[in-house]
């Protein structure tokens, strides 16, 4: 909670807040398993800036391998939005058919636990008021 107020190193709100992402049943995620997170144009992050999801080991809290060294999808990393403006996120161990490979997060395919966390910097303040992070989804289950 202190990071997503003041930041990881002490920076104020106004500049920058790190949500995380949670999943839609409750359950941690794990790299045995895919997910979508999806935000309509009216739920992305509420910044004009500079908004990504980046995915990290939980346990260790690093970047979590893949051969394609892919980490984080947003304004910084790529993505690409759909024809409504909104944008469907996917950490899967295989690119699922049809998703640009830009909202595509790779996972190698074992028992590590994830950590989904929104970075959104510049936040509208008045907007995060009211503004949720997404949830991730499921999509199989190995």
């Amino acid at each position: 909670m202190a990071v997503s107020i003041i930041g990881p190193i002490g920076i104020p709100r106004e500049e920058a807040v790190y949500p995380q992402v949670a999943t839609a049943d409750g359950k941690q995620m794990n790299a045995m398993h895919d997910y979508v997170i999806r935000m309509s144009k009216s739920e992305l992050p509420p910044t004009d800036t500079f908004w990504s999801l980046t995915l990290y080991d939980l346990e260790q809290g690093f970047f979590i391998p893949n051969d394609r060294k892919k980490y984080s999808v947003g304004k910084n990393a790529g993505m690409k939005l759909n024809p409504e403006g909104g944008i469907d996120i996917y950490i899967a161990a295989e690119q699922p058919e049809g998703v640009p490979v830009e909202n595509w997060l790779p996972i190698e395919r074992s028992d590590i636990d994830l950590n989904s966390q929104l970075r959104i910097y510049v936040p509208d303040l008045e907007k995060m008021k009211s503004w949720k992070p997404p949830v991730a989804e499921m999509i199989d289950g190995d």
